[in-house]
């Protein structure tokens, strides 16, 4: 048998209790496993449905995981999701580092000729993991961000030529 405590706000939740095993953020308002102490804090950040399901977070008996950005999602929704998804369904940034698979999608690029008409086209870009703006060479699929070093970027204009592009 698992044992139960009582959180903040009358809530029975599983484990030995608050500060044994658990704590209670104010700012989140849910209880987090010690190991969590550094965690990103969004406000009210479990008082929301999972972005995957659609059920609610904070009554859940479910287990909840938090993402590196600070949202949440069942665990058993995140381990669906992240078969075919790298990156948060809220907020874009990436769910994990991704320094190796970033690596190999720039020794895809390296190696692939653009076609001519192709070739002096730039794009700027918005990075999902930095939020900082930048230019690029065009692609079709992959930009990489000057600043982090991310692939996890959108396009945000086309143009023919810039001059200050790598």
């Amino acid at each position: 048998m698992k044992e139960c405590y009582h959180a903040h706000l009358q809530y029975m939740r599983v484990g030995q209790g608050l500060g044994i095993d658990y704590f209670h953020c104010m700012k989140c308002n849910c209880c987090l496993g010690l190991k969590s102490a550094s965690h990103k804090c969004l406000e009210k950040g479990l008082e929301m449905n999972c972005p995957i399901c659609c059920d609610d977070l904070f009554t859940s008996s479910a287990t909840v995981r938090a993402l590196p950005c600070g949202h949440y999602m069942h665990s058993s929704c995140f381990q669906a999701y992240t078969v075919g998804h790298y990156t948060c369904p809220i907020c874009s940034k990436s769910l994990g580092d991704m320094a190796v698979y970033f690596g190999m999608l720039d020794a895809l690029l390296a190696a692939e000729v653009l076609p001519e008409e192709y070739r002096d086209r730039h794009q700027d870009i918005l990075c999902n993991d930095c939020d900082k703006k930048s230019a690029s060479r065009f692609h079709w699929l992959y930009h990489k961000c000057r600043f982090c070093g991310s692939c996890n970027t959108r396009v945000i204009k086309t143009e023919a030529t810039n001059p200050s592009c790598p």
